[in-house]
């Protein structure tokens, strides 16, 4: 009683190492969202992809960080809109609240429910299938990825490939999920899922909202609204119950080992 109570009183102060990966993670995560944009673009929308693998990073630092992988959420989209999308400074100001709400959604259910992650699964057969489950369709997903930004230019069979990995890396990490929900903490899976779900569609409105319809001037015509509303969503759903769940469940306690896991919101 006596440890927790002390526990309660240190007062975690943000260090350089907080920063330091917040600047790596942002970096990383700008990488990823040129790449995701210009390999799997939604047409006519640039910086839009329908498959922005960015989100696996940000997402789950948030959960880990909280407001530090917000803002590399949102650095990385500013950065984005700025180039090679093309856009005004202050359009991407605006739009780049995108990526902040997406990482932010999930961090903020976890500490307004005070819920303490824990993404393992330990009991009987579950802990055997689990993994499996997770690394396996992250492991499909990634090695289509690779194929795509490869050879995807040649076409078939390449594109194809690319689709039925998309495909299958999605239904593995699904499976993966419900096992989680099961027989897992199950308060950890719930508010994990009703995040990426949450912050797949705010996100998504934000981010198509901004392009074609509110800005200074949106970028975009009106009527891509849809189709870039409907691509992002998509996307951030499989990349979210796909990588960024493996992320979690490999690296949660890591983090939970090191001055980096952030209980509130900075340090």
């Amino acid at each position: 009683m006596v440890a927790k109570h002390v526990k309660a009183q240190i007062k975690r102060k943000i260090t350089w190492m907080h920063i330091v990966t917040f600047v790596f993670a942002t970096a990383v995560a700008y990488v990823l969202a040129v790449v995701s944009s210009l390999i799997f673009p939604v047409l006519g929308a640039p910086g839009v992809s329908a498959l922005y693998v960015a989100a696996a990073i940000y997402v789950p630092l948030g959960v880990w960080m909280g407001m530090w992988g917000a803002l590399a959420g949102y650095f990385s989209c500013l950065f984005l809109g700025l180039y090679p999308s093309g856009y005004t400074l202050l359009q991407s100001v605006v739009w780049s609240f995108a990526d902040f709400i997406e990482a932010f959604i999930p961090a903020f259910l976890f500490r307004v429910l005070k819920i303490d992650p824990d993404f393992t699964v330990k009991r009987g057969w579950a802990a055997k299938l689990f993994p499996l489950f997770i690394s396996l369709g992250s492991i499909i997903l990634l090695v289509g990825i690779t194929i795509q930004v490869l050879w995807g230019s040649l076409g078939e069979p390449f594109t194809s490939i690319y689709v039925y990995s998309v495909y299958t890396g999605l239904a593995l990490a699904l499976l993966g999920l419900l096992v989680g929900l099961l027989v897992g903490d199950k308060k950890t899976w719930a508010t994990y899922i009703v995040g990426v779900i949450l912050t797949s569609f705010i996100s998504g409105l934000w981010g198509a909202g901004t392009l074609t319809i509110f800005n200074f001037p949106p970028p975009l015509p009106s009527e891509a609204f849809w189709p870039v509303f409907v691509g992002w969503v998509a996307g951030d759903l499989i990349v979210l119950s796909v990588l960024s769940t493996a992320l979690l469940v490999a690296l949660t306690p890591v983090f939970k080992r090191t001055g980096l896991y952030v209980e509130k919101w900075w340090a």
